[in-house]
């Protein structure tokens, strides 16, 4: 936004951005610390960070299942915020991320994330993924009628006697 001046209006913004499982959780402080810089790099004051934790994504991303969840509010005139942007996607410390204008300020309440539930189907249950058939094995027959090797030998050479004699 911009003044009557003509000069940039400084407004709240937030970002909400997912580090990936790749990081252990303390080298998650040191990704924040890093993403922050960014802000900062590229004009902004950063107000406040939170992290909200690890969390099951919804969906795999560029085969992550999980990641850290960190929102952080910033005060920027709005001037070069596809720079921000583009820094973000960039970064190999950023899974995603989403950029939002707070037009009520930093929020003063507390919220936590859960993971992902699937929504109801219409008779009011859960959409399951769909599973695997067992496949059933057929069981072995019964150990009975066992022949000895030379009772086998006897039965094959009757047979190929007797196939002999046929021609």
């Amino acid at each position: 936004m911009t003044a009557p001046n003509g000069a940039y209006k400084s407004m709240i913004y937030e970002i909400l951005y997912i580090i990936p499982s790749k990081f252990s959780d303390s080298e998650i402080d040191g990704v924040i610390e890093r993403t922050s810089k960014l802000l900062e790099d590229a004009g902004t004051k950063v107000q406040q960070t939170k992290n909200l934790g690890k969390v099951k994504l919804a969906y795999p991303v560029m085969k992550v299942t999980h990641g850290t969840y960190v929102l952080s509010y910033f005060e920027h005139d709005g001037s070069n915020l596809q720079k921000i942007d583009q820094n973000f996607k960039l970064s190999d410390d950023i899974l995603r991320h989403v950029v939002v204008k707070r037009f009520d300020g930093i929020p003063s309440g507390d919220f936590t994330l859960t993971s992902y539930q699937e929504p109801l189907t219409p008779e009011g249950k859960r959409t399951a993924p769909k599973k695997e058939k067992k496949v059933q094995v057929a069981p072995k027959p019964a150990d009975e009628g066992k022949l000895s090797v030379d009772d086998l030998d006897k039965q094959l050479d009757e047979i190929l006697d007797s196939d002999l004699t046929n021609v």
